[in-house]
C-alpha cells in the first residue's frame, strides 16, 4: 500500500524519485498552494471571551509556518472553544471531588473527556501536538548537511599535502 502523497518540493528534496519535466509540471498544477496571510481573521461565531486567545494562537501558528491559512480559522476557533469548555468543566470536576459527589463527578468527567477529545483532534489537525509535527514531512534538502568528522579530517589532510 503506498504512503501518503507528498508535495513536489518534498519529493525533489528527498531526491529518491525522478520525474520528467512534464510530470513535475502536472504535479505542480495539482497541488494547492494557499497564500500565507499576515493575520488570521477571527470567526464571527467565536465568543468575545475567546477572541484574545484566538489572536495569540493564530499569531503563533503563522510564526511557526506550519501552513496555516484563512481556511483554518474555524478549526482554530473550535480548538479555543473546546479548551475553554474543558477548563470550565474542570472546575466542576474539582467541586464534585471536594463535595465527594460520585454521580456529579462521573457525569463531569465524561463531559471533560469529550472536550479533551475535541481539543486534541483540532490540535492534531493544526500540527499543534508533538506527534502531529513529527508526521510533517520536510525535504532533506531543506536541512543543512552535517560533515562527517572523518571526512573533515581527510579533507584537512589533503589540503596540507
Amino acid at each position: 500500500m503506498p504512503g501518503p502523497r507528498q508535495r513536489l518540493a518534498v519529493l525533489e528534496g528527498n531526491g529518491r524519485k525522478h520525474l520528467s519535466k512534464r510530470e513535475k509540471a502536472q504535479r505542480a498544477d495539482q497541488e494547492v498552494d494557499l497564500p500565507k496571510p499576515k493575520t488570521l481573521r477571527v470567526p464571527k461565531w467565536l465568543p468575545e471571551c475567546c477572541r484574545k486567545e484566538f489572536r495569540a494562537l493564530a499569531k503563533d501558528l503563522l510564526k511557526a509556518d506550519l501552513g496555516a491559512a484563512q481556511l483554518d480559522v474555524d478549526t482554530i476557533g473550535r480548538y479555543i472553544v473546546a479548551q475553554a469548555n474543558y477548563t470550565q468543566t474542570l472546575s466542576i470536576v474539582h467541586a464534585a471531588l471536594a463535595d465527594h459527589d460520585g454521580d456529579a463527578l462521573k457525569e463531569a468527567t465524561k463531559i471533560l473527556d469529550t472536550y479533551f477529545k475535541q481539543a486534541r483532534a483540532c490540535a492534531n489537525d493544526m500540527g499543534m501536538t508533538i506527534t502531529s509535527r513529527c508526521r510533517l514531512v520536510l525535504p532533506e534538502g531543506a536541512k543543512p548537511k552535517e560533515k562527517n568528522p572523518f571526512e573533515q579530517m581527510m579533507e584537512e589532510r589533503m589540503r596540507r599535502a
